[in-house]
């Protein structure tokens, strides 16, 4: 459960996770390591697993244009998996990255268990999506 000097606590992500919760989230993943220019996900392929960032930067890219750049305690590839949609962006690691990698079934387990998890997640999709027009 390594994120750097940060602990999983001072996240957004898991502010209002139990310690077991977040245990349980952690035993889920599998921690892998990435090169920098290695892209984990690619935008309108099928959704097959969400990454947490533990450290490292990675670019977020809309039809190529950076539109965001996510680091430690960010999460990606959760829109896609949650709403059961194409990727909507291509992630890339600036550099080396250290992740916990989520398979679409280990994150659909997470979401339907943990109650605050999802709506973290939730909450996520709804910040990055901006306001709707509606």
């Amino acid at each position: 459960m390594a994120l750097g000097r940060t602990s999983p606590r001072d996240l957004p992500l898991f502010a209002e996770l139990s310690g077991r919760e977040i245990k349980d989230i952690f035993r889920a993943g599998e921690e892998v390591s990435v090169p920098a220019g290695w892209s984990l996900i690619l935008e309108q392929t099928p959704p097959d697993a969400a990454y947490l960032i533990l450290s490292g930067t990675a670019a977020v890219r809309v039809k190529g244009e950076e539109i965001a750049v996510l680091g430690p305690g960010d999460i990606a590839g959760e829109v896609a998996v949650r709403q059961n949609r194409l990727r909507t962006a291509t992630v890339t690691a600036k550099s080396r990255l250290q992740l916990l990698h989520f398979t679409r079934e280990k994150f659909d387990d997470l979401t339907d268990r943990l109650p605050n998890f999802r709506n973290a997640i939730d909450a996520t999709i709804a910040e990055r999506r901006g306001p709707q027009p509606g």
